[in-house]
């Protein structure tokens, strides 16, 4: 009998300490365009490197959140990842350019061709600013 009770005093506080509060900050995941970067002229094989990359934050319900990377043969298809917090008050800020660094590490002894998106066109095709930096041993 004395299990029993402990037993349900258990269940009942398992129930009351669960919370079914939906206070939770909703979060998208969103690419935002690439304005500006920098890369050196050329790399050198084996280099470990850091490429500032500035971007236009729409809004302060964006923040930065990492790079995504994507690869075809030497190209190298570059987009930031802003967190978007939704249904939070958001102030417009879309002339604060920001800034974060790129890591990049030279693997491979042919040129690459950088590609930053830098938003959609009129037919909502990806554009990106384009640059191929040739590699020296």
């Amino acid at each position: 009998m004395m299990k029993k009770v402990f037993l349900l005093i258990g269940l009942l506080g398992l129930v009351v300490s669960c919370s079914l509060n939906d206070d939770d900050t909703n979060v998208n995941y969103e690419f935002v365009p690439v304005v500006e970067y920098e890369l050196p002229d050329t790399l050198v094989f084996g280099q470990r490197y850091q490429f500032p990359v500035r971007f236009i934050s729409p809004s302060s319900c964006y923040q930065f959140y990492g790079f995504d990377y994507d690869r075809k043969d030497s190209t190298r298809f570059v987009y930031v990842v802003n967190k978007v917090f939704e249904d939070e008050t958001c102030t417009q800020t879309p002339t604060d350019t920001l800034e974060a660094l790129l890591n990049f590490e030279v693997v491979y002894q042919y040129n690459y061709i950088f590609k930053f998106f830098n938003g959609f066109d009129e037919n909502d095709d990806a554009t990106y600013l384009t640059d191929t930096i040739p590699v020296k041993l």
